[in-house]
């Protein structure tokens, strides 16, 4: 919008003076009270009126992140939200929101209002304005040239001042505001990475070590400034503290045992550079890391482009991750095997499945340095038995990666030669076997095995018989895999369709129902044709005015000073101007509470919607529903319609007056009315399908960036950023190719439109002429000049 209005600006100062020069050339000195008129009052009031709005625009958008932030959290923790019972409580406070946020709307609305009131009157008013002047304060007369010469440039300047003015400076607000809110995002603070580039290569003579950690101390909430970075601040939530440690290249294998909360997963988000240390330094020396978190993250797409997420395909390194992970099995129960799309946040997938794919996009990376935060703890004892010993050992270890694990369990690392660090509150206590960290423990670790059916793990390993477990665990499952075999491919061709993962597009006409059932939720459809009266009335009383003002000229000087003839044309004003701020405070009233009521009746409906809702649609597609379809409730569709009414019933009042005044004018009427509903057909199916694939784009917008923030970590630190701003661009890119459709199709039928006017005006001016000449009937000047002012006025806004 800002690109579309902002120019005028610059351009609607300078039309201005150039109808000043012409208006005094024509009326002399009266048409600059007018013009001083509209320069210091109404363009300063309609200012002030764009500053207002600017400012009550950032509240809302501050307001609506606040109702935004609970609706995510409501759909990220559904399933908890929904075994709590906690649904009335979430409505409560997105309500209370939303209310919050439409008392700010209402507001803004009343401006806008008061905004549209103005452009309305502001020809008829300023108009009188002159005319009272040049009668009473500079003793000249009125003729009927004169009135409809000035009318005429008062509505360029109606268009020009208060419309495209107006919207220039609100557009111009609302995009600062706008600047200014990614102006303070962009200057957030980074995360830093503790110079990790520059770091690679900084061992000079330890070439062995991949990371070194020295007197690391680490806090959770600092958002540090490498610069002025001193220490860790007693206030801070300390993760780590003081902690020394190094990483060996080429096989080298680190367990990170300790209790819960002791901060193992905050040890790995250091080592990946997610965590920044508040005082010490992190040395590297490695030209890739790789990491799985504890908490998978998984892509909505298929389960094969969650693996390589961004890699080359290779099939037969591709093959060896998937056997090691035990994924071979969960393939086979999948319809489309690993083309499987598994869904929004990976719903498809049980939390040992996720644990597995987390598992294999890390080892596909085939980086030199392997984090791994507790991957066994979802699995069970056999699927563990392959991951340790198939993906841990075989593909990792003895391919000479330095692999940090972190485990719970301990029955895999009992074996002298794997070494362990222990964590306690932080602290790194102890670094050796895991007799040795048991013994320091203080009894917070036990010698005792989580599982007592694994003796050996080195032994097993030296037999390699890893090949013959693989096929017992095959043969346990069949029995079980049989018995769930139906169930399994009903659950999988009802849910891993592709299809049930895109969003449906309506096709045709919008139904009649849906328009009644806006009007009810603006109040009644009662409500909405009283609303279309007011419409009427204003008109009636425009039309009204502008005929007064051409028979005030028709009147002798000495007869243009009554009281009689001014009293009815300020009356007639007064009028004008009341009723237009009726009209338009109550149409946005009415939609502002029909946009409310539809918002309410949305967030309970999906509040109170099953966990299959949740899970067969993304959550950028229902956030796309609570931001940018409630966005345009709330601010587009009030003004669109409003605009709409106003276009229309200044359409037909001016084409009813134009055949009034010329009835002969209904000959090329037919031909115009045949062309306008064509290309008003063409233009209406086209645009609509073009909004509803812009609406359809916009959502994958939506779910990448919610996605993206929510799985940031493991993207950063698996280096595939590029390959997700790849993805986002794609999804911006679509979005982008529909709304520039859209755009042209407005530019197109906004030309077809100004040459419908231009075709009707020239031909009722030549038509005009050509009677009057002729002598074939009486041409009224008054409501001809009427007639032909309002074709004029609509040779700008009929496109609108």
């Amino acid at each position: 919008m800002t690109t579309l209005f902002i120019s005028y600006v610059i351009w609607a100062p300078l039309q201005a003076i150039a109808i000043l020069i012409i208006g005094i050339y024509l009326i002399g000195p009266a048409f600059a009270v007018g013009i001083g008129l509209l320069l210091f009052v109404f363009i300063p009031l309609q200012l002030y009126l764009s500053k207002r709005f600017a400012s009550l625009r950032s509240k809302v958008a501050s307001i609506t992140d606040q109702r935004m932030t609970l609706v995510s959290q409501a759909i990220e923790g559904v399933r908890v939200m929904k075994m709590s019972g906690w649904e009335n409580e979430l409505q409560k406070r997105i309500d209370a929101a939303r209310a919050s946020e439409i008392s700010q709307i209402h507001r803004a609305n009343k401006l806008k209002a008061l905004n549209e009131a103005l452009f309305f009157s502001v020809n008829v008013v300023i108009s009188i304005a002159i005319f009272v002047s040049h009668i009473f304060i500079f003793e000249g007369s009125l003729t009927t040239r004169n009135v409809f010469t000035i009318l005429s440039l008062m509505n360029v300047l109606q268009i020009e001042l208060t419309k495209h003015l107006s919207l220039g400076v609100m557009a111009g607000s609302e995009c600062w505001v706008s600047v200014r809110r990614i102006q303070k995002f962009l200057e957030s603070p980074e995360l830093v990475v503790d110079n990790m580039s520059d770091n690679k290569t900084s061992f000079s003579t330890d070439v062995t070590c991949a990371i070194k950690l020295t007197n690391v101390t680490c806090c959770w909430d600092e958002a540090r400034d490498s610069e002025n970075s001193e220490g860790a601040d007693p206030g801070r939530t300390v993760a780590l503290s003081n902690i020394n440690l190094s990483l060996q290249k080429h096989g080298d294998l680190l367990c990170i045992i300790g209790a819960v909360g002791s901060g193992k997963s905050a040890l790995l988000y250091a080592l990946a550079g997610e965590l920044a240390p508040s005082n010490g330094t992190i040395q590297r020396s490695y030209n890739s890391l790789a990491y799985a978190p504890q908490s998978p993250w998984i892509m909505n797409g298929t389960i094969r482009s969650n693996i390589l997420m961004g890699r080359n395909y290779d099939h037969n390194f591709y093959e060896e991750v998937v056997t090691a992970c035990g994924l071979v099995q969960d393939f086979d129960q999948f319809v489309d095997g690993d083309e499987t799309i598994v869904g929004d946040r990976g719903v498809q997938c049980s939390g040992g499945q996720k644990a597995r794919i987390g598992l294999a996009r890390a080892l596909y990376r085939d980086a030199e340095v392997l984090l791994l935060d507790d991957p066994l703890s979802a699995v069970d004892s056999r699927v563990g038995k392959i991951i340790y010993y198939s993906a841990i050992q075989d593909l990792s270890l003895k391919r000479g990666k330095c692999v940090v694990l972190v485990t719970h369990q301990h029955q895999y690392i009992h074996n002298v030669n794997t070494r362990c660090a222990f964590l306690s509150d932080g602290e790194l206590k102890h670094v050796g076997t895991f007799e040795e960290c048991v013994a320091k423990s203080e009894g917070k670790l036990r010698l005792v095995s989580h599982n007592m059916d694994v003796v050996d793990g080195a032994d097993l390993v030296e037999k390699d018989i890893i090949p013959d477990r693989i096929a017992i665990m095959e043969a346990e499952d069949k029995s079980l895999k049989a018995s769930k075999d139906v169930e399994l491919n009903e659950i999988v061709e009802s849910d891993n369709n592709e299809n049930s993962q895109k969003e449906k597009k309506y096709t045709g006409v919008v139904t009649k129902a849906t328009f009644l059932h806006y009007a009810r939720s603006a109040g009644s459809v009662w409500l909405a044709f009283l609303l279309l009266v007011i419409f009427l009335i204003t008109q009636v009383l425009q039309l009204g005015a502008i005929a007064m003002l051409g028979r005030w000229s028709e009147y002798s000087p000495e007869r243009q000073r009554s009281a009689s003839i001014v009293g009815p044309v300020l009356a007639l004003g007064g009028g004008l101007c009341l009723f237009s701020l009726l009209r338009s405070v109550t149409s946005f009233s009415l939609t502002l509470r029909a946009s409310k009521k539809l918002h309410d009746a949305m967030s309970s409906a999906v509040l109170r919607a099953k966990i299959e809702f949740f899970d067969t649609n993304p959550s950028g597609r229902i956030l796309n529903r609570f931001s940018a379809d409630v966005g345009s409730n709330d601010d587009l569709l009030p003004h669109t319609l409003f605009d709409f009414f106003m276009c229309a019933f200044l359409v037909g009042g001016s084409l009813v007056t134009a055949v009034a005044a010329i009835p002969v004018i209904l000959v090329i009427m037919p031909p115009l009315i045949w062309y306008f509903l064509r290309v008003r057909n063409m233009f209406v199916t086209t645009s609509r399908e073009l909004k509803r694939i812009e609406g359809l784009a916009r959502s994958p917008i939506f779910a990448m960036l919610n996605e993206s923030i929510s799985g940031v970590a493991t993207i950063r630190s698996n280096d595939a950023m590029e390959y997700i701003k790849e993805k986002f661009q794609d999804c911006h890119d679509m979005h982008s190719r529909a709304f520039w459709s859209f755009l042209a199709s407005s530019r197109w039928l906004g030309f077809r439109m100004d040459c419908i006017m231009f075709l009707n005006c020239s031909v009722a001016s030549f038509l005009a002429v050509l009677v009057s000449e002729r002598d074939w009937f009486k041409v009224d000047p008054v409501i001809f000049g009427l007639a032909l002012s309002m074709l004029i006025q609509l040779g700008s806004i009929f496109q609108w």
